[in-house]
C-alpha cells in the first residue's frame, strides 16, 4: 500500500486545503469511507463523480478516466481542461454558420424554383 503521504487523495486534499470529513459531507458519506478508498476497501460511486471531482477541483471527466483506471494518477494531475470559447468567438461562429446556413437556403431555393419550371411553348420553341 501507498505510504499516506504519496496517496493521490492525500496529496489532493492537501494541496487544497481541504479534509476528507468535508468531502464525505459533499458525496453523501460516513467519514470512514474516505478512509477505505486508501485500503481499496471502497470506492467513490458513480452518482458521486461530479460531485467529488468539483470538490477535489478536477476535471470531471478527467477524474471518472482516473478512478476507472483509464489514466494514471500523473495524467489527472496534468490534464488540462479545454479552454473555454470567448464570447466574442462564439458570436463568430455563429455568424458564420449563419451565413452557410443562408447560402445553403438560397441554393436549395435556387435548384427548387429551376426544377418545379415548367417549360411554356414557347420555351420548348427556343430549344
Amino acid at each position: 500500500m501507498e505510504k499516506e503521504q504519496d496517496f493521490w487523495l492525500t496529496r489532493r486534499l492537501k494541496e487544497l486545503g481541504k479534509t476528507q470529513a468535508g468531502l464525505a459531507e459533499v458525496i453523501g458519506v460516513d467519514r470512514a469511507r474516505i478512509s477505505e478508498i486508501k485500503t481499496g476497501r471502497w470506492s467513490i460511486q458513480t452518482h458521486q463523480i461530479k460531485t467529488a471531482a468539483a470538490y477535489l477541483e478536477f476535471d470531471r471527466t478527467a477524474f471518472l478516466d482516473f478512478i476507472s483506471g483509464d489514466i494514471t494518477e500523473e495524467e489527472l494531475w496534468s490534464y488540462k481542461a479545454q479552454e473555454a470559447i470567448s464570447a466574442e468567438d462564439m458570436a463568430l461562429l455563429k455568424a458564420v454558420k449563419s451565413i452557410a446556413s443562408r447560402e445553403a437556403q438560397e441554393e436549395t431555393s435556387q435548384n427548387t424554383v429551376k426544377s418545379a419550371k415548367i417549360p411554356t411553348r414557347a420555351d420548348r420553341e427556343r430549344e
